[in-house]
């Protein structure tokens, strides 16, 4: 069986250690949180066959989401979110990309909007 491929690029975003630090400073109370204790992580779909030359110029117009977007994760009182620069994001995550995306099931795609 051929499985089709949908239009779409994959950016996996990968918290390290400057993240947790962060993330651990605003609830001390907690068990801290380090990289190796997560297995989880947010995927992002972007347009199709992104990353070809400049990783930083093709993430323009997405980067800042996704740093947000991964802080709300952990905190959602935005006056306790660093300033967001690229050089703090590339700091803050790896990243890793996919421009092939097989859809091995059946189910039809579909989309949910959360506010």
């Amino acid at each position: 069986m051929v499985y089709p491929t949908i239009n779409r690029s994959l950016l996996l975003v990968i918290p390290k250690q400057p993240f947790y630090d962060w993330s651990n400073a605003l609830t001390p109370d907690l068990q801290a949180v380090q990289p190796s204790d997560v297995t989880d992580y947010n995927t992002y779909l972007l347009e199709d066959e992104l990353f070809l030359d400049d990783i930083k110029k093709e993430l323009a117009p997405y980067w800042k989401y996704i740093f947000e977007n991964e802080l709300f994760g952990q905190w959602t009182d935005e006056r306790a979110y660093p300033k967001l620069t690229w050089k703090r994001f590339t700091e803050w995550f790896d990243l890793k990309k996919s421009s092939i995306i097989s859809d091995l099931t059946t189910d039809p795609l579909y989309s949910e909007h959360y506010e």
